[in-house]
């Protein structure tokens, strides 16, 4: 299973990520960065399944991020 993390510009735009890969079907949480990040706003998105499709679906609705990491488990 691929485990995926998108760093985000703001809280706000973390939570309208969350609530729209959350209603296709992705088990994700909102979580704070552990260290002072010189982008984005502190906040990451963490969740499983498939980067891409995310990454896809994000573009889709017009949500911005930073950074997608993804790292198999």
């Amino acid at each position: 299973m691929t485990h995926c993390a998108v760093d985000m510009p703001s809280y706000t735009l973390a939570m309208k990520a969350q609530k729209i890969l959350k209603a296709r079907g992705y088990t994700c949480e909102v979580k704070r960065n552990q260290s002072n990040s010189n982008t984005g706003c502190g906040y990451y998105i963490n969740f499983g399944g498939d980067c891409t499709k995310a990454k896809e679906i994000l573009e889709k609705y017009s949500i911005p991020f930073e950074k997608l990491r993804k790292e198999d488990i």
